[in-house]
């Protein structure tokens, strides 16, 4: 049986009666109730239903007289309210110890039966696989250790366990020592340390939620060698310097000049010891994709982790790898940037970060657009990462809003419209902005002019973005002066046109029914590239590059919807009437006549 226990190498963990139960309630709870009874969604149960009954005979005896009540009540035809509950009281039953006990006496039955092939065998312990979950895997998994204590001398047991073992051990010793080991895993404070390089920070000491920043040129050199700063973690990282050796060579590389190195420390709270390094790395990574689709370049994994259980080293990886730059100053524009992101990040999301991590499906859709974003990018063009085709950056984008509609519980199509509000008011202001400030452009052609340069100072400032921020009220106030400036026909015609939307509010209607319009084609022929990529279609080159703008504003926007959830707490329902509000109340703004430029000077008074 200790050769069948363990999963082998790089084995995806297996899919059993439990992930298909609990990938029913997944389906029912993130389900339309509109839809609960179309074509699709039967046929969608009917095929879980033949799942469910296919592993059902796959588990042992003992385990399915135990989960056999709850199957029963498991009635797919059912409601969805019953089906979740039901789903959800099965998955807690199925990692309980009672039933993961019953699992492997499941196994050593079988075991004892003479002519039982690897393959039957394997079945029944990838069940145990199932139940152990995250623990079940890598070189020092629950189900090697307790393979351990069927075979291994009670002289190897007893320095592997630190414990009086004794002699000899019968059968069910060992027995009960193995299954002692899978349904009381290790639980207690755990805290994992990593290290990424690329990784600067605009400050020596940073901290986000339950993750910690820190300068490895400074921390480590305060930590082992000066007294000159305290930190709270110093303690910490000189008690791990003991057992994790490639502390050594961080604090050595740290000082080198060419290095930016970042070593994380991610408090995960009360939990098991397996999986934690994969849920310290993903909840960094969540972070960092942001500063990536924000424009910042990627940090890189370093490959140095060890984890802390209740302040004790518990493992570490085997050393620390360090990607040297092409130069000193290699991209140190791109590398600034993305710390000044993290900044922001660290500023807006601390606090409820501290309270709980990101769903795992807004982590999969932030992850899905970093890689959109790889179509042009620092990381392509500096570090000589994998160019991402417009085909599959629009793929990966159409399966982040599907999660973003999913994480905010709102239909897909009610996303949609209101990202396609959005986009025609933002194309309608980009329009209006642009074309105020048409005269004072490309002053270099014109030759120097004072007034034009205070008219420009006057009327528009940059944000702390670098976005360029235009006031409607003061270029109407300015108008006559800005008419003064020498400019071509064709600027005076866009200034003209751009004063009369701002003062006229039929004018700025039909601005807005114009880019309305506009965004209704390119949704409507961005549905269609969506399907042609996802269905294997003929598409022209031509008419994907042209979505592509359409797609990553409306991507971006869906972003920045899906944060202000995250960080506010509001419904989803409600942060998409809130863009649909936002529409309503400048059409009921210009039915009243009061025009745009009115509107602004109201609010800069107010401000």
């Amino acid at each position: 049986m200790a050769e069948v226990l363990p999963l082998p190498h790089r084995t995806v963990r297996p899919y059993t009666l439990g992930e298909a139960v609990a990938e029913l309630g997944d389906y029912v709870q993130t389900g339309d109730v509109s839809t609960w009874n179309s074509r699709s969604s039967t046929s969608h149960r009917a095929s879980l239903r033949t799942e469910i009954k296919a592993q059902s005979e796959a588990v042992g005896g003992r385990l399915g007289t135990l989960v056999a009540p709850l199957l029963h009540d498991l009635r797919l035809d059912g409601n969805q309210e019953a089906i979740i509950a039901t789903a959800d009281q099965f998955n807690e039953i199925w990692h309980s110890e009672v039933a993961i006990a019953e699992a492997f006496w499941d196994l050593c039955a079988a075991a004892k039966v003479p002519g039982k092939t690897s393959d039957t065998l394997r079945k029944l312990s990838a069940i145990v696989a199932s139940q152990v979950g995250p623990a079940a895997h890598g070189a020092f998994s629950l189900l090697s250790y307790a393979a351990d204590a069927l075979v291994n001398t009670e002289e190897q047991l007893a320095w592997e366990r630190d414990v009086q073992i004794l002699e000899p051990l019968t059968e069910e010793h060992r027995l009960e020592m193995a299954r002692e080991i899978l349904v009381a895993p290790p639980v207690g404070r755990v805290v994992v340390w990593t290290v990424y390089s690329r990784a600067l920070l605009s400050g020596m000491r940073k901290v986000i939620g339950p993750m910690t920043f820190l300068r490895a040129d400074w921390a480590l050199p305060n930590a082992f060698e000066h007294k000159w700063h305290d930190f709270p973690e110093r303690a910490e990282l000189r008690e791990l310097r003991e057992d994790v050796h490639w502390l050594d060579d961080l604090h050595s590389e740290a000082l080198k000049r060419e290095n930016r190195l970042t070593p994380v420390r991610v408090d995960l709270g009360e939990r098991q010891v397996a999986g934690a390094a994969e849920e310290a790395r993903r909840r960094i990574e969540a972070l960092i994709s942001i500063a990536v689709e924000a424009g910042g370049v990627s940090w890189q994994s370093a490959g140095a982790t060890a984890i802390l259980l209740d302040g004790r080293s518990r493992s570490s990886s085997g050393g620390l790898t360090v990607r040297q730059s092409r130069s000193l100053d290699d991209d140190s524009y791109g590398i600034g940037g993305t710390s000044e992101i993290l900044s922001i990040v660290a500023d807006q999301f601390a606090d409820v970060l501290a309270k709980e991590p990101m769903p795992e499906q807004f982590v999969e859709a932030l992850t899905s657009l970093r890689e959109a974003r790889m179509t042009d990018h620092r990381d392509v063009s500096f570090y000589g990462a994998r160019r991402v085709t417009p085909r599959v950056a629009t793929a990966l984008e159409d399966h982040a809003m599907e999660l973003f509609a999913s994480v905010l519980n709102v239909r897909a199509s009610e996303l949609a419209t209101s990202l396609q509000r959005r986009e025609a008011l933002r194309r309608a202001d980009s329009r209006i902005a642009g074309q105020l400030m048409a005269p004072l452009e490309e002053a270099w052609s014109r030759g120097p002019n004072a007034g034009r340069d205070e008219l420009e100072r006057k009327i528009s400032k940059y944000s702390r973005g670098g976005i360029r921020l235009v006031s409607v009220a003061k270029a109407v106030a300015l108008q006559d002066e800005i008419r003064a400036l020498p400019m071509s026909e064709l600027k005076r015609a866009d200034l003209e046109d751009a004063l009369a939307i701002c003062t006229v509010p039929d004018r700025e209607r039909q601005l807005l029914d114009e880019t309305w319009r506009e965004t209704g084609l390119l949704r409507a022929r961005h549905r269609r590239v969506r399907n042609a990529v996802n269905h294997g279609l003929l598409l022209d080159e031509t008419t994907l590059n042209s979505i592509r703008n359409y797609a990553e504003c409306t991507s971006k926007t869906a972003l920045d919807i899906a944060l202000t959830w995250f960080k506010n707490g509001e419904s989803g329902a409600a942060l998409i009437q809130r863009e649909e509000k936002t529409w309503t109340a400048r059409m009921d703004r210009i039915s009243s006549g009061m025009s745009c430029a009115d509107e602004d000077a109201r609010t800069e008074e107010e401000s």
